[in-house]
């Protein structure tokens, strides 16, 4: 049997995490979501490595929350979890219309990717295949 493929939502809107968690499991199989309002407290699970049981196979990232920021989570992952470039994909998620967000994002050496809000379903089959492969995709009617 395949283990779930682990994805974390870090987003400080408690809604979008619900939409992006009813999207990725309603569409995909074997998936295992957990969700973040504070990028601190992801960062905390993070510093757990190597005790962490699982670490996240994929990283959704809001780029605009309090306290810790989209890029200052990356920059303290970059500095204390350098691992992470071997063991999770990051995606960068905004609702932004700056230009620089998404060169900052994929010139970042922690980012795989970058996408606007609200997450859209064939950008997600996209990843999930590349990243996961193909299997992961449920039998659910369209």
């Amino acid at each position: 049997m395949q283990t779930a493929s682990r994805i974390w939502l870090i987003d400080d809107d408690p809604m979008n995490n619900v939409y992006n968690s009813y999207l990725l499991e309603d569409n995909f199989r074997n998936v295992q979501v957990d969700s973040f309002l504070f990028a601190g407290d992801a960062l905390k699970e993070l510093q757990k490595f190597p005790k962490l049981k699982r670490v996240p196979d994929l990283i959704f990232l809001d780029i605009s929350m309090p306290i810790i920021n989209g890029w200052e989570f990356l920059d303290a992952c970059n500095e204390r979890c350098q691992w992470m470039r071997f063991r999770c994909k990051v995606f960068m998620l905004t609702a932004s219309e700056n230009p620089n967000d998404s060169k900052l994002a994929v010139a970042h050496p922690l980012v795989n990717g970058f996408m606007s809000k609200p997450m859209q379903l064939p950008f997600l089959q996209k990843i999930l295949i590349e990243h996961v492969g193909e299997e992961i995709l449920a039998d659910v009617p369209k």
